[in-house]
């Protein structure tokens, strides 16, 4: 340490020693080269899971099945909340106006052979259209299968948040509906609790939102964006089209569970769809400034 002094007053100047100063550059170089080799590999790895792998798929499907097999019954055990719920929601309609469900679902039953087509429709397509959408695109468009994938799995995955927070009881629990499922049970192979899928993971309250018309929406527009062919695009518009007046004349879901998937399934998009890249890029030219700054500084 030195010291000066001038008049009327005294400042010290502090030196760094030469061995703390080298120990701390050495130390800053350990550091940089450090992230330097998380930031390589964490790049590969992005890299190398943003191209589909067959494994990495299976995986993905397997761990979204057992979350929704897990997560879709932790909801269905008490019904006095959903039914509570879904009569919140048809309070809500009929103040807008457009409580629907009812007059369809009668319309609906006094058509037998539409409304066998019906129940074939919301037994059926729900899983065989979005296997086949995600194989077809999986064969034939990897960069865009990967975002889509994405997309559906998100969506999936916040709709069972919502199964769990918000159970709702469908429209077919409450008095007046008709469950078409359980009129049509003996002409399908289908149970009679209006589910899609296996008694197994079956929630009878899992209404809001309807996970049943995010799928078929995801559907619909993978078809639209990549089919080659006119009349797949066309039947790609009209598939989501159709499962929403299925879900809602078979009195599985309301109009505002289509509505609340709508909105699941646009910040699902707006997450995968981002400009993620861009927003690394700069977070990383302000590490690099400070950091330089602060060499600068030191």
């Amino acid at each position: 340490m030195a010291a000066t002094t001038g008049e009327g007053s005294a400042t010290a100047i502090t030196t760094t020693p030469p061995a703390a100063t080298a120990a701390r550059d050495a130390g800053g170089a350990v550091a940089a080269g450090l992230r330097e080799r998380i930031s390589v590999l964490a790049a590969r790895l992005v890299r190398y899971l943003s191209r589909p792998h067959w494994w990495i798929e299976i995986l993905l499907v397997w761990s979204i099945y057992q979350a929704y097999s897990y997560v879709r019954n932790l909801g269905g055990k008490e019904t006095a909340p959903a039914m509570l719920n879904g009569e919140h929601i048809l309070d809500i309609e009929k103040a807008l106006h457009i409580d629907v469900e009812l007059t369809l679902n009668r319309w609906l039953h006094d058509n037998p052979w539409l409304e066998n087509l019906a129940a074939l429709h919301y037994h059926t397509l729900h899983w065989w259209v979005t296997i086949g959408v995600a194989v077809w695109l999986y064969c034939t468009n990897r960069p865009g299968y990967r975002r889509a994938s994405l997309v559906l799995a998100l969506t999936t995955i916040i709709a069972l948040v919502g199964f769990y927070l918000i159970p709702t009881a469908p429209p077919r629990m409450f008095d007046g509906y008709l469950d078409t499922m359980s009129y049509t049970s003996s002409w399908g192979w289908w149970g009679i609790s209006g589910s899609p899928g296996p008694e197994s993971i079956t929630n009878e309250v899992a209404a809001m939102p309807s996970l049943h018309c995010g799928w078929a929406i995801w559907a619909g527009m993978m078809i639209a964006l990549y089919a080659r062919r006119r009349w797949l695009r066309v039947l790609g518009i009209l598939y989501p089209m159709t499962t929403v007046f299925v879900v809602m004349a078979t009195a599985n879901h309301y109009l505002l569970d289509v509505v609340a998937i709508m909105v699941v399934l646009a910040v699902a998009m707006a997450v995968v769809y981002a400009p993620w890249h861009l927003l690394w890029g700069r977070l990383a030219r302000l590490r690099r400034n400070r950091d330089d700054s602060g060499a600068v500084v030191g």
